[in-house]
């Protein structure tokens, strides 16, 4: 600093009595702690996310925007994360899930359309390869069950071919969808789906998978904008690849479903902590099988050890002098010597003492003590029949994924009406809904387009019983009024025997709707042969 400038900075400290050489050095330790803000606040937004989960132990949940409250997509993530894992880890997790699943698909589905032409459409959708791999095959149905509990979420994403109208289904993996974009005026609207995920290509000459970051917006199945704009802010819209969201686990107004099993992991831990400490204890119980009272002092502690020691449990040793007695042999011992084994009643911890932790984890899923393997808690009558509550929740479960197949099965008969496969049954019509246009099938007369979507029963029921009951439901006892017809009284009967393909039967028994069996008595014949062989199986495995 030049002498004017000390000479200057000094007649303003004692005119303004303002130190410019602090305030330089005030602004030096500004700027510092400015750079450590900017530094530090990605590491405090992630910690944020951690944070949100630790919530819930101080009664507490973060307010959002708007006045709702919802997890933060980072925190819904680990939240899956955790879910997943313990799915994978812990016997509980994974025994509620798995029951649920295979209470909705072990025994399969059956799906049908009376129409003719509809129900090929969506049958060649149903035995398309590609859709048995991700839905419509029974390990498909199967592991999306399992992944709509554990995750929350469902992101089908729809592939049309233009030239025939043939749907593909595929699904965004649960963590590579970032955001839900929605109706500002309708938050149960959703507009676009916002996808982050790493591609991986392969370079054929060198062999080696290359990784690209992508990021783009999928569309709601149910958006249909008047105008579709190429882009969102700068990331591409893909229209022709539509999203279905199914979500579960949440409250209506999340944007994210929740998992299912999220309300069971602590108890679920609990108890995994509780039988491992069990464990322990018995096994430090353990430790000393026998005690035992000699005299002599310190001479006959020495000799009652030389009398039991044994080399057997020394490595190294080449011959054995002194082997331990055999299992069941005859302890002899002189006067005042007293060999007892330990007695640990009542000083062991019972693992039955955890039974509450179970009971918490058993109403978290939903589902009775009974299905965790405990028999002692069940009687005879559980193979056949099941407590209310349990048997209207796994109902529940089947009429939902109903309506899942149902809508999707729709969006494919849109396409093929679009492609012009069902052009001589029906027509879409684009009706204005403000600023999107509502795609509406109209049917001509006379065509019935409603879509069965059966399951076979849940419990084991009295076959003979259901079908005597199915018998004279069709016929009344003799009586002259017919209440079913023929092809309807054969898929009820299939049904109440649990066959594995009812529509492949029917199919079989029936080709077309006039059925391509001329005479009645011959149909009699074909449908009585498929009944008696249904009939000798289910005995059979009865």
């Amino acid at each position: 600093m030049t002498d004017l400038s000390a000479v200057r900075e000094s007649l303003i400290k004692s005119v303004t009595g303002i130190d410019l050489a602090e305030v330089r050095r005030d602004m030096t330790d500004l700027k510092e702690q400015v750079y450590q803000r900017d530094n530090n606040l990605e590491l405090f937004q992630e910690r944020m996310a951690e944070l949100e989960l630790a919530l819930e132990d101080m009664n507490w949940m973060r307010l959002m925007a708007g006045g709702q409250q919802e997890f933060s997509r980072e925190g819904l993530r680990k939240i899956t994360e955790l879910a997943r894992m313990m799915y994978l880890k812990n016997p509980l997790i994974n025994r509620g899930v798995s029951i649920k699943a295979l209470y909705v698909w072990a025994q399969g589905v059956s799906i049908r359309a009376k129409d003719k032409q509809i129900n090929q459409v969506m049958q060649d959708f149903w035995d398309d390869e590609k859709n048995k791999a991700e839905l419509t095959g029974h390990q498909a149905r199967m592991l999306k069950e399992v992944d709509l509990e554990v995750e929350g979420n469902i992101f089908f994403v729809f592939f049309t071919r233009p030239s025939d109208g043939r749907v593909q289904v595929r699904s965004a993996p649960t963590d590579e969808i970032t955001q839900i974009i929605c109706n500002p005026q309708d938050a149960k609207s959703p507009w676009f789906y916002l996808r982050q995920w790493s591609e991986q290509t392969l370079n054929a000459a060198t062999g080696r998978m290359n990784s690209v970051e992508r990021k783009a917006y999928y569309p709601d199945w149910k958006y249909n904008p008047v105008t579709r704009a190429a882009k969102f802010g700068n990331v591409p819209i893909l229209w022709e690849s539509p999203v279905y969201h199914v979500k579960t686990g949440s409250f209506s107004s999340w944007k994210f479903g929740l998992s299912e099993v999220y309300a069971s992991i602590d108890w679920a831990r609990a108890y995994k902590e509780f039988l491992e400490d069990w464990a322990s204890l018995t096994r430090s119980y353990s430790r000393f099988a026998f005690k035992m009272t000699t005299v002599g002092g310190k001479k006959g502690v020495a000799a009652a050890k030389t009398k039991f020691n044994s080399t057997l449990g020394n490595a190294g040793t080449s011959a054995e002098t002194n082997p331990p007695p055999a299992a069941g042999g005859v302890f002899i011992g002189g006067e005042g010597v007293d060999l007892q084994p330990m007695q640990l009643r009542g000083a062991n911890v019972s693992a039955e003492d955890g039974r509450r932790l179970l009971l918490m984890v058993a109403a978290s899923v939903g589902l009775p003590e009974t299905y965790f393997g405990d028999v002692s808690a069940g009687t005879l009558a559980t193979a056949k029949s099941m407590d209310r509550p349990t048997e209207l929740a796994m109902r529940e479960r089947q009429v939902f994924w109903a309506d899942i197949i149902k809508n999707i099965l729709l969006f494919v008969l849109k396409k093929a009406i679009e492609a012009g496969r069902l052009s001589d049954l029906a027509t879409l019509v684009e009706q204005p809904d403000g600023g999107e246009m509502e795609s509406i099938i109209v049917w001509k007369p006379g065509v019935d387009a409603h879509i069965d979507i059966d399951y076979p029963p849940m419990l084991e029921r009295d076959v003979q019983a259901a079908v005597q009951a199915i018998v004279t439901a069709a016929t009344l006892n003799g009586q002259p009024i017919a209440m079913f017809d023929e092809p309807t009284v054969a898929r009820l009967l299939l049904s109440a025997l649990a066959q594995d393909d009812v529509d492949e039967i029917m199919t079989d028994l029936y080709p077309d709707e006039t059925g391509s069996i001329d005479s009645a008595e011959a149909r009699i014949q074909v449908v009585t042969a498929r009944l008696a062989e249904a009939i000798r199986k289910a005995v059979t495995h009865g």
